[in-house]
């Protein structure tokens, strides 16, 4: 009896060890996929702000110091080197952190003087005005209001975005819903931004109700005009900017010159905004150029990098500082008018203007190569203190500027397509075509940092993973949008049990399994189901913006965003990256003093020859070689 009860003990016990571990297992899983979702999310909604200050925090700002004070410590009696640390952190915590305030600073300052006009792309401020100065009047012949602006435009982004050749009726009571929220929820910051979300989210169903290819249309993006396309989010921000800035303004003139006036202030108000980039870009260059300068003070007169690999006289002697200045010169001539179309134009000064537009505080990727270029290599270079610290700056800040370009942006479109093969989701937007391209394209698509393939924000997957019944198509829509990216409908449709027995259920009237159905199998089986009520409770499923499907694909993308910006690249910046700068500088020095030491040698076992000797040396030769 007692040998029973112990033979079911065991087992009950064993299971319920099981049953623990792997709760605990979970609960740790999901711990770390909160973490990496909150991570994820503070990158998305900070920009590059947040995505770089973190890796510049976790890779250099913190650990580059550290490294520093070890710098050539067995070199060096076992003595911490504090001068390196000191030049280490100065220029980590200056460099990073100036590249944002700045701007933030200045920008704050020119919404004050200038306007709020100031925060505004050109591009959109061209738009806005083009819309205004079209329909500068309201049905009673007077200025427009607020309020009558917003549904203005409304009607005009709408139209647009759907693809209208007419304002609708349809379009025009969306665009007079929309205005009339707007306008009543201004007088309340929180309001006003609860009114923004769920605007945002109206329009995405507009949108995406209207698009013609779900595959790849982007669903969060609002078409102002044939050139000019923003998200939804920040246009609605925007559009109440130039309200404050410029509809206000406009009311007060006479309704007949109201028209001129809004396209001369929407010109002002766009070289106002070009100068505004102009301003924030030579601050940050000119802040920039500076910081060597207070790094190597930090450092002292000699190359701290080099101590206790040389004697103190030698070190002293490679110490060198070339200064250069070179001074731009602007030249005009040209009016307002024309700079301002040149500017927003689609020719190739509009598009460098508007590539080198600041996106708020955020910089965009052209933006960002040319301060890593002009602001941070340059100057490093040119004030460096000798050409072990000018190669130690080549290879250190190249590597860390690519890195911060290119990595994280790589290392995320490398790792979404690992999961879209092992998931079935699609986490990644590409071009239409791209399935068509040979692999060589298809790899360039991959690493560039802009434009080719680019991950799934969290608006544009909620905007694809759910409300499915607002597709134009209905879950036609969906299977088009999984179908034509590359997904595995068979795949996403098993993620719950509910969904999977829908479907199954539906295949299995075919004698097909979800688990070797092709997508184009369950498209059809699922067309033919249209408006039944198997179809209905599996588009239930996807009703919510929290839904499974999208906490899914945000969590798949967000653990190696994660991944990424919090251990990848500040491994390799913070640590790898010193540890090969003091080894290569090291090798070299070696290098260096055994060459200097074979020189000597050579030079003192040289014999050295008299006139005489060195004549009879000559005809020697020569009789040896006539012989």
């Amino acid at each position: 009896m007692q040998v029973n009860r112990i033979n079911q003990t065991i087992p009950q016990r064993l299971n319920k060890d099981s049953k623990n571990t792997n709760k605990n297992t979970q609960t740790f899983k999901g711990a770390i996929d909160k973490g990496a979702l909150f991570v994820a999310n503070a990158i998305e909604n900070g920009g590059l702000f947040v995505s770089f200050t973190l890796q510049d925090m976790l890779g250099t700002n913190l650990p580059r110091p550290i490294m520093g004070l070890m710098r050539n410590k067995k070199e060096n009696k076992g003595q911490k080197n504090f001068k390196f640390a000191a030049k280490e952190m100065v220029r980590e915590f200056t460099t990073g952190p100036s590249m944002f305030i700045i701007p933030a600073i200045l920008l704050s300052i020119g919404k004050k003087i200038f306007g709020k006009a100031t925060e505004i792309p050109m591009r959109i401020i061209k738009s806005f005005g083009e819309i205004h100065a079209a329909n500068p009047l309201n049905s009673a012949g007077q200025a427009l209001n607020k309020e009558e602006f917003f549904q203005t435009a409304f009607e005009q982004i709408i139209k647009n975005t759907k693809g209208e050749t007419t304002i609708s009726e349809t379009t025009a009571k969306s665009a007079k819903d929309f205005a009339q929220r707007l306008a009543s929820s201004l007088k309340d910051k929180k309001l006003a931004k609860e009114t923004i979300n769920n605007l945002t989210d109206d329009f995405i169903n507009i949108a995406k109700g209207s698009a013609q290819d779900a595959a790849h249309a982007d669903f969060t993006k609002a078409v102002l005009s044939k050139t000019t396309t923003a998200p939804i989010k920040d246009t609605l921000k925007f559009i109440v900017s130039y309200a404050d800035d410029v509809v206000e303004k406009a009311a007060k003139q006479p309704a007949a010159k109201i028209s001129e006036y809004v396209k001369k202030l929407s010109t002002n108000k766009i070289l106002g905004r070009c100068a505004a980039n102009v301003i924030m870009y030579a601050a940050i260059l000119t802040f920039l150029q500076v910081i060597p300068k207070l790094y190597n003070k930090a450092e002292g007169k000699d190359n701290a990098g080099l101590k206790g690999l040389m004697a103190e006289e030698t070190l002293k002697d490679t110490s060198s500082n070339e200064k250069t200045q070179n001074k731009p010169s602007f030249k005009g001539g040209i009016n307002p008018a024309q700079i301002a179309n040149k500017l927003t134009g689609n020719g190739l000064i509009g598009k460098i203007a508007n590539g080198f537009e600041f996106e708020g505080v955020n910089m965009s990727f052209p933006l960002l190569l040319g301060v890593m270029g002009f602001g941070i290599l340059f100057p490093r270079i040119r004030q460096a203190k000798d050409k072990y610290d000018r190669e130690e700056i080549l290879r250190r800040d190249l590597v860390t500027c690519a890195t911060m370009c290119f990595a994280e942006k790589e290392l995320r479109k490398g790792f979404s397509k690992l999961n879209e093969n092992k998931s079935g989701f699609v986490l990644a937007a590409k071009e239409q075509g791209f399935k068509n391209k040979n692999i060589f394209k298809r790899l360039f698509d991959y690493l560039r940092p802009i434009n080719g393939v680019n991950v799934l924000s969290t608006p544009q997957i909620v905007s694809k993973y759910s409300g499915l019944e607002n597709y134009k198509n209905g879950i036609q829509g969906f299977c088009e949008f999984i179908e034509g990216q590359g997904g595995n409908l068979g795949k996403v449709f098993s993620l719950t049990d509910e969904s999977k027995n829908i479907v199954q259920s539906l295949l299995s009237k075919q004698g097909k399994d979800i688990a070797t159905a092709d997508n184009t199998t369950i498209k059809e089986i699922l067309s033919k189901a249209k408006g039944s009520d198997e179809i209905n409770n599996l588009v239930a499923l996807f009703k919510n913006k929290d839904n499974p499907w999208v906490m899914k694909a945000k969590t798949l993308n967000a653990r190696f965003t994660a991944l990424s910006v919090i251990i990848l690249v500040p491994a390799f910046l913070g640590f790898f990256l010193p540890w090969i700068n003091e080894r290569a500088t090291k090798k070299r020095i070696q290098q260096e003093n055994l060459k200097t030491k074979i020189n000597a040698k050579t030079l003192l076992n040289t014999e050295y020859l008299t006139p005489d000797k060195k004549a009879q040396k000559i005809f020697a030769d020569i009789s040896k070689f006539i012989q």
